[in-house]
């Protein structure tokens, strides 16, 4: 698949102002400007249906650590399963565990993900081929941070590559310059991660992320409630429902699955 134009329509914050230009032959529709997926006759969602695996995957990658990664990824699989596009896997691709670690803590206390496995970056289709084999509907990927050439096994793999930058001109650049390298391997997103409170408005953000390539997926804002969240197993869908965190959290998956269907 090829990345999707980086259209000045889409430079807009994310969640119900933002546009998602639709592909031709897209099954869903716009609600609030949000691509929705529809269902298929089983009654699962049908981003996956033209993949051979039957199942969908999302990668999240950067070049450098910190970005936010492993959070994103635990979210935003919690987020698909509470939305219903399940059943939802996590991949663990990056040695430190930190993905498979808070997928273990969260056992016995319910929702998404259903599935789990680890695996090195360069070697992900047999864990990839058990997660689709146990039904798994959706799979995200975390990952080491690497540059293009350890990072592209994982692009190969995926049908979605989403790259955290950081608030600010550096962090911008270097995901920018990421999503070049990686684009003809998959579809590539960005997502403005405001990890600390100071960093530059997001329009500002957004244009520097342009000469990537990829889409514009959004922003989650600063929240001490991921970390404390995630220690414990849960993710801020589930603690601290009410917050803004919970919010971007869900606006933040409503456009990547967009992204996903129109690939």
């Amino acid at each position: 698949m090829h990345p999707a134009p980086f259209v000045a329509a889409a430079l807009r914050p994310a969640g119900r102002n933002a546009i998602l230009p639709a592909a031709s032959g897209v099954k869903g529709k716009f609600v609030n400007n949000v691509l929705r997926f529809g269902n298929g006759p089983d009654g699962q969602p049908d981003f996956a249906a033209d993949r051979d695996s039957g199942m969908a995957v999302i990668a999240f990658v950067s070049s450098a650590g910190g970005t936010g990664r492993t959070m994103l990824a635990a979210h935003i699989a919690a987020q698909a399963g509470r939305a219903g596009d399940g059943p939802v896997a996590v991949l663990d691709a990056d040695p430190k565990g930190s993905l498979w670690d808070w997928w273990s803590r969260r056992q016995g206390k319910g929702g998404a993900p259903s599935c789990a496995d680890r695996a090195a970056a360069g070697k992900l289709d047999e864990a990839l081929a058990r997660l689709s084999g146990q039904g798994a509907r959706l799979c995200l990927i975390d990952t080491p941070a690497g540059d293009a050439d350890a990072l592209a096994p994982v692009a190969d793999s995926a049908d979605l590559i989403v790259i955290p930058a950081d608030a600010d001109a550096d962090g911008a650049k270097e995901a920018s310059a990421l999503g070049r390298a990686l684009a003809g391997r998959a579809t590539i997103a960005f997502v403005i991660n405001a990890r600390s409170h100071a960093g530059e408005q997001q329009g500002n953000l957004t244009s520097r992320l342009a000469a990537g390539g990829g889409w514009p997926a959004g922003m989650v804002r600063h929240a001490d409630a991921y970390a404390a969240s995630m220690t414990a197993g849960r993710t801020v869908i589930e603690t601290h429902p009410d917050i803004y965190a919970a919010q971007d959290i869900a606006e933040l998956w409503a456009n990547l699955r967009g992204i996903l269907v129109a690939g």
